[in-house]
């Protein structure tokens, strides 16, 4: 594979089942230029995650915040933050790398509550977080992630993460499988980039489940090469962290799939001139 892009970059989630080391060391030999690393699989030993990410000659491009088991919305007890606490060590980990932006996906749904009480509760609960990751110069970001994992996540709209954004000062992870079927796209981008944190890229087959099941750049129904121009086209200049997990990205192999994923992203860049 000849020299990738340097605005690329690859998700360890399209790993999904592997360990950090057997990424990065994948990563190297694709000549993946930077990589979005999950905290939890880098949390038995920081330090040494990112010396191995360096030794690799890999720089971060996003922490995936680990909150499993977090109560979010906990209100402040003796200890402070109950929210600072379950995200502080994965922002430290991102200063220590570099200051790349931090990202987390707004929790798990409570049996018969309304979304509106639940946001507002997460509204009321940023501030520290905020305060704190300006300290340390991290970007602090939230996904708006798939309706179907409910389970992990009630901002589920591209519209409702910059209302919640407007309101809180949080950027934007925009995650293009979470928002392709909404209406308005390239006016959003536009009027919002400036809340843009990251950008991650991954494709969809209609007529499959959308949960945890995405396809190769170019693979699905996605009008990618739309997408990303009108991005591009707005101004965005960050990176595009390429996210592909699921059944099909399992049965092909993740070498594989992140290959045909690297070419189709690569290409058109260079082509763009982006």
């Amino acid at each position: 594979m000849s020299e990738l892009h340097p605005r690329i970059a690859v998700s360890t989630l399209s790993t999904w089942n592997w360990s950090l080391d057997q990424a990065i060391d994948l990563f190297q030999r694709l000549g993946v230029p930077a990589i979005g690393v999950e905290y939890k699989k880098a949390v038995a030993d920081p330090n040494g995650s990112l010396a191995a990410i360096r030794e690799a000659g890999l720089s971060l491009s996003s922490v995936t915040a680990h909150t499993i088991g977090a109560d979010l919305l906990a209100p402040v007890d003796e200890r402070g933050s109950p929210a600072l606490r379950a995200l502080k060590p994965s922002l430290d980990f991102a200063a220590a790398g570099g200051g790349k932006p931090c990202y987390f996906v707004s929790g798990p749904t409570p049996p018969r509550t309304p979304t509106d009480e639940l946001v507002d509760a997460l509204i009321a609960a940023v501030p520290p977080l905020l305060a704190y990751a300006k300290e340390i110069g991290v970007p602090l970001a939230i996904e708006h992630n798939n309706a179907a994992l409910r389970d992990s996540g009630y901002i589920n709209t591209l519209h409702d993460c910059i209302e919640f954004s407007e309101q809180t000062g949080v950027g934007i992870c925009l995650e293009i499988q979470n928002c392709w079927i909404e209406r308005h796209l390239p006016e959003l981008f536009r009027r919002h980039l400036n809340r843009l944190a990251m950008v991650q890229v991954s494709d969809f087959m209609v007529g499959e489940t959308t949960r945890l099941n995405r396809r190769v750049l170019g693979d699905g129904f996605i009008p990618l090469e739309f997408l990303l121009g009108e991005l591009l086209a707005a101004g965005y200049t960050g990176a595009f962290e390429i996210e592909v997990l699921g059944p099909t990205i399992e049965a092909e192999g993740y070498e594989s799939s992140l290959r045909r994923s690297l070419d189709w992203l690569n290409e058109r860049l260079v082509k763009w001139d982006a």
